[in-house]
């Protein structure tokens, strides 16, 4: 390794292992090029070590000793600023002054980086726990329409559009509600909802409501909140076609699922 390389690698590690914010492979490299150091290098060091100690120490609060009050007070009152006497009296040179800044530097980027963690755990953890709440409520209002005395089950097989696809009605016909359980259709475009109807034998079909996903699953529940229909005693089919976004009166795009009452 040339002393161009090593000079560098001194450098680049050296602040992180002051801190303590090395891997075990990168500390056993600096503690190899601490003992090959060049005195500028161990010089380095040392005003890095002195500089965290003097930080740690300064959480606690330091009463100036009066030469520097009166210097402080005495450049306030001047048009000269007092940095360089602060800096003198102090007992710092200004070159461990850059030293506590590129310390404090590094200090800050790594709080900012593990408060964006903190805060990417919580965002995770959030709607994890919105999703479980909302399979929850599907899972209640499965159960209680499953608790009906009459329910009309319907399964919808897919059609060209998607063969694949699957869908079933659980109907609780007496108190108006139903389940729409979906699977294996395509993510509807930004402008395209999907349409359940029910088509009664010799009448319009009649809309139960629209539905939208952001990804396709093969578990997808909605509740339908407009069926408050009675089934007819002839026959009674179930279709889901994509439609304009809100949805329209009449169905006019391609049908993805269809299926009649057994």
């Amino acid at each position: 390794m040339s002393n161009s390389k090593k000079h560098t690698d001194f450098e680049a590690l050296c602040a992180g292992y002051v801190l303590d914010a090395l891997s075990a492979s990168e500390k056993e490299t600096f503690e190899r090029l601490l003992k090959d150091a060049s005195p500028e290098q161990i010089q380095l060091f040392e005003e890095m070590t002195t500089v965290k100690d003097e930080l740690v120490l300064a959480s606690s609060p330091l009463s100036p000793s009066a030469t520097l009050e009166d210097k402080i007070i005495n450049g306030l009152t001047s048009n000269e600023k007092p940095v360089k006497d602060i800096k003198q009296a102090s007992g710092l040179t200004p070159a461990v002054f850059k030293i506590a800044a590129a310390i404090l530097l590094i200090v800050t980027a790594s709080l900012s980086y593990y408060s964006y963690q903190l805060s990417d755990t919580l965002s995770s953890q959030e709607n994890r726990l919105t999703e479980l709440t909302n399979q929850l409520e599907r899972q209640e209002q499965l159960l209680d329409i499953l608790s009906a005395r009459e329910i009309t089950f319907v399964n919808m097989n897919g059609l060209d559009p998607s063969p694949d696809g699957y869908g079933k009605i659980i109907w609780d016909s007496q108190r108006g509600r139903a389940v729409l359980q979906l699977a294996n259709l395509p993510t509807p475009p930004a402008d395209r909802d999907y349409q359940l109807w029910l088509i009664k034998e010799g009448e319009d079909p009649i809309s139960a409501g629209v539905f939208n996903f952001d990804q396709p699953s093969t578990d997808l529940f909605f509740q339908v909140e407009q069926l408050n229909e009675q089934p007819s005693q002839l026959s009674n089919t179930f279709a889901v076609t994509l439609e304009p976004k809100g949805g329209v009166p009449q169905p006019t795009g391609d049908m993805f699922l269809a299926g009649a009452q057994d």
